[in-house]
């Protein structure tokens, strides 16, 4: 064998591997692959929803007693004065009403301050009402609110039927929101 066809040979042999497709062995990756997919699913699967601690009544058959209609005591607050915005003293992004004024509809009584509406709220907390299981507690209260309400007004209502001895306190469909009569 001479130089020349040494050469040849191995040109031919250069040639037949440049041109050889490489092969790539997946079985691996897909064996991870499944095994990522298993371990996932059985994760989800042992996961449990969130349960929620009732206590759901016991089933005592057919109840043929009547609904007693409950007694309660309806409170309306009412804007009277929407009052001036002043800027806070405390702080600069809020602003305090001054001359700010509301009125009390107890039922159907108009109370003008705090101290009146603590006293008639202290009278009729002494009106019981006996729930199904036979308890005397004291009257539930309903809160309805007109516009120009704020919650600082609410928040002293509610205080107050709390010290008056009330435990009950539920809000009712207010007249819904306006805006302050002397904005521009």
């Amino acid at each position: 064998m001479n130089y020349h066809d040494y050469q040849k040979r191995k040109r031919k042999k250069a040639k037949k591997k440049k041109f050889e497709e490489a092969e790539m062995n997946l079985t691996p990756m897909i064996d991870v692959v499944f095994l990522l997919l298993i371990f996932f699913l059985c994760l989800e699967f042992k996961t449990l929803e969130g349960k929620l601690a009732t206590n759901l009544p016991k089933d005592v058959g057919v109840n043929t007693s009547q609904a007693m209609p409950i007694e309660k005591l309806d409170i309306r607050v009412a804007q009277v004065n929407w009052g001036k915005q002043v800027k806070s003293k405390h702080d600069p992004r809020r602003f305090e009403l001054e001359g700010h004024k509301v009125a009390y509809f107890v039922n159907a009584r108009r109370i003008s301050t705090i101290p009146e509406l603590e006293r008639v709220l202290r009278k009729a907390v002494k009106v019981k009402v006996t729930d199904a299981k036979g308890k005397s507690t004291a009257r539930p209260i309903t809160i309805k609110t007109s516009a120009g309400v704020t919650y600082g007004d609410v928040t002293e209502l509610i205080d107050t039927a709390i010290d008056s001895g009330f435990e009950e306190i539920t809000f009712g469909g207010g007249e819904g929101t306006r805006k302050n009569p002397n904005a521009k």
